[in-house]
């Protein structure tokens, strides 16, 4: 009988318990006839000791509505359609949905908004850690990663591959809205606040490509003091870069070297946005950004999208609370 950890529990398993970097392990193929764990006893007793929270209960998965069983400890999770190659890795002795299987699984639960978050930080480099874990005091220290978990490709094809399942139409709709590269919960804020559709509290700009590389001429690289720079938030045939500087970016050293890499940007014919975390976290403040960000771009937005809405106010409290567990 094997344990099949989905769900929060499979998410918190790659957060917290796996090596942040882009081993993940043997992929284990897991045919529908396998018998599930879901008694509690069974399955507590199969899992390593620090995966038994006792604030919350595992979630597992099963694949037929008989082996289903009810507890306080373990919730069990029906999965009655085919099972995709890579659903599952194998990890410290257990079955593990794999970071795709959780973006599809954790459409049932997540709003729209914070799916696209997950789905964010899946394919970023920084690892949002449980309240219950001890971390660093700022958002902006989060633990990184060498290579992101996963893609927006590996995504699409492992939903392409599933067949009618529950969460599905959320998650194929979350997709179109992921960025790869973000290296800060912050990085993915600002992204999310700026292009996700008005209708979803966006401002609905285009997507920027997170991260990426900023070709700088002889002159530029003497002003950066570096051969190469790189945008947080970039729209290259636009030439517009904004950079979030959050609490970490103290001293005169990392000031000195924020400036010249700026500089060096601007001395390539960009326009340089700085935000910081105050701005990203008042509205009004952070309207400011849009409007030049959109000027910057040539797109127009209407007044109403200027308005404090009631989908701004929600998608604000959503990325709070899914990423300061507010």
């Amino acid at each position: 009988m094997k344990t099949f950890l989905s769900h929060e529990s499979a998410l918190a398993f790659w957060r917290e318990h796996f090596p942040l970097d882009s081993d993940l392990g043997p992929a284990a193929r897991v045919e529908s006839a396998e018998r599930c764990a879901s008694r509690a006893a069974d399955v507590v007793g199969s899992v390593p000791e620090e995966f038994v929270k006792p604030d919350r209960p595992i979630d597992v998965l099963v694949f037929s509505e008989k082996e289903r069983r009810r507890s306080k400890s373990v919730v069990c999770h029906t999965w009655e359609t085919n099972l995709p190659t890579n659903a599952f890795h194998l990890g410290r002795g257990v079955y593990v949905s794999s970071p795709e299987f959780v973006f599809l699984q954790m459409a049932q639960q997540l709003t729209f908004a914070q799916l696209v978050a997950l789905g964010c930080e899946l394919c970023g480099t920084y690892v949002l850690l449980p309240e219950n874990v001890s971390h660093p005091g700022s958002l902006d220290e989060m633990p990184k990663r060498l290579t992101p978990l996963t893609s927006i490709a590996r995504i699409s094809t492992f939903l392409a591959s599933v067949g009618r399942a529950s969460g599905k139409v959320k998650a194929m709709r979350a997709l179109k809205y992921l960025v790869e590269g973000s290296r800060s919960p912050m990085e993915t804020m600002v992204y999310m606040l700026l292009c996700l559709p008005v209708m979803e509290g966006g401002y609905g700009l285009p997507k920027p490509e997170m991260n990426a590389d900023i070709p700088l001429n002889s002159e530029a690289r003497i002003i950066a003091q570096r051969q190469h720079c790189q945008g947080d938030l970039c729209w290259p045939y636009h030439k517009l870069d904004i950079e979030y500087h959050g609490e970490v970016h103290v001293g005169a050293a990392q000031m000195k070297s924020d400036v010249g890499r700026e500089l060096g940007i601007e001395h390539m014919g960009w326009r340089v946005i700085t935000v910081t975390s105050p701005q990203v976290l008042n509205a009004d403040r952070f309207e400011t950004v849009a409007k030049e960000a959109a000027s910057r771009i040539g797109k127009r937005l209407r007044a109403r999208v200027f308005e404090a809405t009631l989908q701004r106010s929600a998608l604000r409290h959503e990325l709070e609370r899914w990423m300061f567990g507010k």
